[in-house]
Formats: structure tokens, sequence, C-alpha cells
């Protein structure tokens, strides 16, 4: 077992996923199948992590209006959460995912925050900390009216306590994360809009980069090493929660091993385990048999 794996979500939301034989722009489209849940990329990590056996807390934002459905839709996922009331409304993601894999997003940006929230997320997850965490996935958007450095804040806070911490953010908040001592995990686009290598990232002040790319597997850069990773199989479905699954397999990692991780099977677990994401419907959910299967299939070399 590992530590407890804390997820921060600035920006949650309610995800609901339609599925649809064909989606056609300008039409009346019937609708068979609709899910909806506590969503964001953090209740996405957090319930991989359980899925695969540990435990999670979301430690995220939400509503100040007296009807939480935010709140009610992590009970209902049995997921441990501790939340911070800060938020007019909880957004709303739509994933329209069509019969031949092609999925549709349509995300709300979401609501301004009190002006106390940073503050209070800072607290909580000081106590967070205290308590005992394994590790720490900070992931997803930022309020429009939160400062962007939050999230490297809360990296920093988690440095000073000596425990391992993602942050899977983007923009600004990923840019003012470079340097916070966190390991990164942008895709190719993130990436490309830092305007730096993975490997100057790593000399700033990351004590990783994990670049996800769909497809094409994913690439570490280390203080130690650079390693790449390739599927065992291109697979099609809903890629929504796949980011959020790679980053669940490497905190589970991160919490085991500290700074000794074995990069190449950390590797391995990423790509295996975004790839059975894509097989299930809903983001936040794994096809554990396809992961256990993939991951000893998946080839990594090393490439520096």
């Amino acid at each position: 077992m590992t530590g407890r794996i804390v997820t921060v979500t600035l920006n949650p939301a309610i995800d609901v996923t339609y599925r649809v034989q064909a989606l056609r722009v300008g039409e009346t489209v019937r609708v068979p199948e609709v899910r909806s849940r506590a969503g964001g990329k953090g209740v996405n990590v957090a319930a991989v992590v359980n899925a695969l056996g540990e435990d999670s807390l979301v430690l995220a934002l939400t509503t100040t209006a007296e009807l939480d459905e935010f709140r009610k839709g992590l009970q209902e996922l049995g997921i441990a959460h501790r939340l911070v009331p800060a938020l007019a409304c909880v957004r709303r993601t739509i994933a329209v995912v069509a019969d031949d894999g092609s999925t549709t997003m349509l995300q709300e940006n979401g609501f301004p925050a009190r002006a106390e929230a940073a503050v209070e997320i800072l607290a909580a997850l000081q106590e967070e900390l205290e308590a005992g965490a394994g590790a720490v996935v900070i992931s997803g958007s930022v309020p429009a009216s939160m400062d962007p450095e939050v999230p490297a804040r809360l990296a920093r806070l988690c440095a000073e306590h000596g425990v391992p911490v993602i942050a899977d953010v983007s923009g600004a908040a990923l840019r003012a994360a470079a340097s916070s001592g966190a390991v990164l995990m942008p895709n190719e686009d993130e990436l490309a809009e830092l305007a730096a290598s993975p490997e100057d990232l790593v000399a700033g002040g990351a004590a990783a980069v994990v670049a996800t790319a769909g497809p094409d597997g994913a690439t570490a850069v280390t203080p130690r090493g650079t390693w790449h990773a390739r599927p065992a199989q291109v697979v099609t479905g809903n890629p929504t929660g796949a980011g959020d699954a790679a980053a669940a397999a490497l905190a589970l990692h991160l919490a085991r091993a500290g700074q000794e991780v074995d990069w190449p099977a950390a590797l391995a677990d990423v790509v295996a385990t975004s790839a059975a994401a894509v097989l299930r419907p809903v983001a936040g959910e794994i096809d554990r048999e396809a992961r256990a299967r993939w991951i000893p299939l998946t080839t990594v070399k090393e490439t520096r």
C-alpha cells in the first residue's frame, strides 16, 4: 500500500457523457445513453487510484450554494473528499461520443472563485500534508478570477513537506509551475506552448517531465535519463480521461518510490493505464484487465 494520493481540483465539473449514433451539427440528435458524474481532472485521477486499490482524497473547490451536486456526486462515487465552498456554481462539461469512436467536447469555462479561495485551499492542503500523503496531483484549469500562480504555490508547499507532486496544468499555470519542483505532465500542445525543451525544464527546476502523446505513447525526461514508451496496441474509444489515468499511475509510482523511481516501469504503467482508460465510456474509469495485460507488453527504450 502507498500513502494516500491527494488530488487538487481548483475548477471542478459535472461531467456529462452523451453516447450517440452520430453527431450531426444543425440537426436533432437522439441521445440513447447519458451518464453524469462529479468530475474534473483531479476527480478522475482519484477514481482511477481507487480502482487500482489505493486510497485517494479529492481536495477541491465547490459551490457555495446549498444544493451541491458536485459534493453529492463525490459521495455517490464513494471518493473521499475535502471541499472548500468558493464558487457560485460548478461548471458542466459535455462529452459527445459517437459510434465511430469520435468524441466532441463542450467545456464551460467555470465560475469565478471567492477572493479567499486560494488561501483556504493552501491551508487545507497544508493540513492534509501534515496528516500524511504519499503524493499529490494538481490538475486541471484554474478559475478565471484566481492567480495562475496558485498551482505553483501548492506544488512548492508539497516540496517543503518532501511529498512528490505532479502538476498536470496548462497555460499560465503550467509556466508558473515549471520551476516549482513538480513533475510536469504536459501533452504535445502544452509542451509546445512552453517554448522550452523538456531537458531545459528539468534543468530549470522541474523534478521531471512526462510528455504524453496519445497513441504515440509518452516520454519521460528526468535528471537520471530519458525514456520513451509506446503502447502495446493502439485503441479507439473515449480519450477524455486518458491523461488523468496516466497521472494516477505515475502518482502511485512516485508515492511508492519517492526520488528513486523506476522510470521505465513507471512509464510502461503510465502508457498502459492511459490506454486502458480509452476503452471505458466515462473518464475516471479504466479496463483493469487490459491494463494488466498491456503493462508487460509496452515497449520502453532509453533515448539518453
